[in-house]
């Protein structure tokens, strides 16, 4: 009886080292819903060409994009939006902004090989931004941006923005 509870507790010290066997690479349990978003550089994976033929064209937010300051009402501007547009030869462009105001954006787009993040590297800079793809399916699309440098007020900040195909 020793032994089998001496075999059942190196199983699972074994087991929880090397995570769970039944989770694929992409999903593992640790893995942070945001995180560096490096892109491997190389031939692309089949997921890869699968997430990215299924981004190309042009998404808009169906939803409030932007983060609310201090959750007050006064913070939301008057017909706000964000759309991105993405290329099959791997250019980007977004626009996003409110009624009164627009702002474009154009760069590379870069999927990772686990199909999980879109990496996003604008024109003229130096830092790439990370998008956490939440779903994907036919037309509907959820990305998880992370705090984003972008033109205030029109920032995601760390907020689930819904979109649909146009």
């Amino acid at each position: 009886m020793k032994s089998l509870i001496t075999l059942m507790f190196l199983v699972t010290m074994a087991y929880s080292a090397h995570g769970d066997p039944y989770l694929l690479d992409c999903c593992s349990s640790e893995e942070s819903s945001i995180d560096s978003g490096l892109i491997e550089e190389g031939a692309e994976t089949a997921i890869q060409r699968n997430v990215k033929a299924s981004m190309i064209g042009t998404w808009e937010s169906t939803e409030y994009p932007f983060v609310v300051k201090n959750g007050k009402k006064k913070g939301r501007k008057e017909g706000a939006f964000i759309h991105y547009t993405f290329s099959p030869d791997g250019t980007y462009a977004i626009s996003y902004g409110d009624a009164s105001s627009k702002v474009q954006e154009k760069g590379i787009w870069k999927i990772s090989s686990n199909g999980k993040k879109i990496q996003l590297l604008a024109e003229n800079a130096k830092k790439r931004q990370t998008i956490l793809i939440k779903y994907l399916e036919f037309d509907e699309l959820v990305l998880q941006h992370a705090a984003v440098e972008r033109a205030k007020p029109f920032s995601p900040g760390d907020k689930s923005v819904f979109f649909h195909k146009s």
